[in-house]
């Protein structure tokens, strides 16, 4: 194998995606000097707070120690395409695998998930997809997907579509207004607002390839290609893609920051210069003869590569001649953490969470609410698991925005309507006082990819490749999946082909034949 030469890359954004791209980076690429830059913090919308709290418990109990409340992100699935295995990797790789908690596909926080509707709190299948399986799903969703199978396609088959477009014109209304409840808890979103194909394609695939949802996703849509690649990848991890087939999800001990902090820990111990805060902050980029000039406040950057991590409208104000950088708009979410001095049996029943189709409980511009600590027990709470509630709130989204109403001002402000849904849903919790209450505003934290992302990466794709000479990557949520494991994915992906010593890596190749 050919060693590429030393070369000089900057990684531009420290979140998950920077961070995975700085750390593959030095291990694939030692001779190289890579530079990760942020004008902010490591780990970006990744945040795992300590709390000590210390209380009585209704039994006369002293108890105090420290608790983990996540502000972002907190589980990982271990299945569901290519960046699962990507995932796991990472993880391994960094020296991870010990932290890993799995949570069973037996387990209630598996089995058990919710919709709040009017009538209270129903029990329901955790996916948009296994909405599709009768066995799990309430007799008008059966009746619905029995139904799907006789509705007929448009011809000529949309490119694309409103994932709400799609489900109406599939399944009805009833099952439009459930599955708004699930883009609320994936996208925090308007689905009216959100790309089918880009947010859940397998659906798009199924119906255009089979004239049936339902009969799509009985057969399956993947490529012997796709198959086969993905089976690779499990199989390499060996043992642990073993262990992970019997998991739900898992989670890290300590939290999610457990992963950001070791990349940035490994990248750093690797050579990676980090610049964070205001030494970190990126002003301008510019071509030049050999490379690309990054401008920051202590002085220009020279360097041979760019990977930016981004979200798309901050590049654009680095790099404004690229097309499609601000087409799609991103939703703040309210994350309110609230810890209770009681066992989790006494407020809620054991599961995950539950999440809130739209308008039936939007006077508190709710989303959903985790039950954490069911959800991801053994996480980070030692000795006082199972004798405190640990509980989040997610807020605002497109109540924020498309169905009416404005983001507020500060984070303290989320925390009266987070206790007065929680109270709302858990009469039990009236006269209740929390034990901790921290409100997180995670501002524009969460792309919506509108109808058309993908003709729109194409051609970001085809400017990037024409206009900067192979300096310029791109990867991060605001291109090609939210959730961590996309992150991962692209980040690896990138990493891998520069560590190859491909030319021309744009970072957005998965959709350079997009129709």
């Amino acid at each position: 194998m050919t060693i590429p030469p030393a070369r000089r890359i900057a990684v531009l954004g420290a979140g998950l995606s920077g961070l995975t791209a700085a750390y593959r980076l030095s291990t694939l690429l030692p001779k190289s000097q890579i530079y990760l830059l942020d004008g902010a913090r490591q780990g970006g919308w990744v945040k795992s707070d300590k709390h000590a709290v210390s209380f009585t418990t209704p039994a006369g109990e002293r108890l105090q120690g420290t608790i983990t409340c996540e502000a972002g992100p907190r589980s990982i699935r271990p299945r569901g395409g290519p960046g699962a295995p990507a995932m796991l990797k990472l993880i391994r790789d960094a020296g991870l695998e010990d932290a890993i908690v799995p949570i069973p596909s037996s387990h209630p926080a598996a089995r058990n998930r919710y919709l709040l509707t009017p009538a209270g709190l129903e029990r329901v299948a955790p996916t948009p997809l296994a909405l599709l399986k009768p066995a799990s799903a309430s007799a008008a969703l059966v009746r619905g997907a029995a139904l799907e199978p006789f509705r007929r396609s448009p011809q000529p088959y949309p490119a694309d579509e409103s994932v709400a477009s799609f489900f109406k014109r599939r399944f009805g209304p009833r099952i439009a207004h459930i599955a708004s409840a699930f883009v609320h808890g994936i996208y925090a979103a308007d689905p009216a607002s959100l790309s089918l194909r880009s947010a859940f394609g397998i659906l798009h695939d199924a119906e255009k390839k089979y004239g049936s949802v339902v009969l799509g996703m009985l057969r399956g849509v993947a490529t012997p290609e796709a198959k086969a690649a993905e089976a690779a990848a499990w199989a390499e991890l060996g043992e642990l893609g073993k262990k992970r087939e019997q998991w739900s999800m898992y989670a890290l001990s300590g939290g999610m920051q457990a992963l950001t902090a070791k990349l940035a820990t490994e990248a750093a111990a690797n050579g990676v210069e980090v610049r964070c805060g205001a030494e970190g902050r990126v002003s301008g980029l510019t071509k030049t003869a050999d490379g690309v000039e990054i401008a920051l406040p202590t002085g220009p950057l020279s360097v041979s590569h760019v990977v930016s991590a981004l979200p798309p409208r901050q590049l654009a104000g680095l790099a404004p001649q690229l097309p499609n950088l601000t087409a799609n708009p991103s939703t703040t979410v309210g994350v309110v953490n609230v810890v209770y001095p009681l066992p989790p049996g006494d407020i809620h029943p054991d599961g995950f969470g539950y999440l809130i189709p739209r308008d039936d409980a939007s006077q508190h511009a709710a989303l959903g609410v985790v039950f954490d600590s069911t959800a991801l027990p053994g996480t980070g709470d030692g000795s006082l698991e199972g004798k405190l509630t640990k509980l989040t709130v997610m807020m605002g989204g497109p109540y924020w925005g498309s169905y009416g109403g404005a983001a507020p001002s500060s984070a303290d402000s989320l925390v009266a309507p987070a206790l007065a849904h929680l109270q709302s849903t858990f009469p039990v919790l009236r006269g209740v006082e929390p034990l901790l209450v921290t409100p997180h505003l995670n501002a524009e934290c969460i792309p919506t990819y509108a109808p058309g992302h993908g003709a729109r990466l194409r051609e970001t794709h085809e400017a990037i490749a024409r206009d900067w000479d192979g300096r310029l990557s791109v990867v991060g949520a605001g291109y090609g999946g939210v959730s961590v494991n996309d992150c991962v994915l692209g980040a690896e992906l990138v990493a891998g082909a520069l560590g190859r010593g491909e030319e021309g890596v744009t970072g957005l190749e998965r959709w350079a034949e997009w129709e």
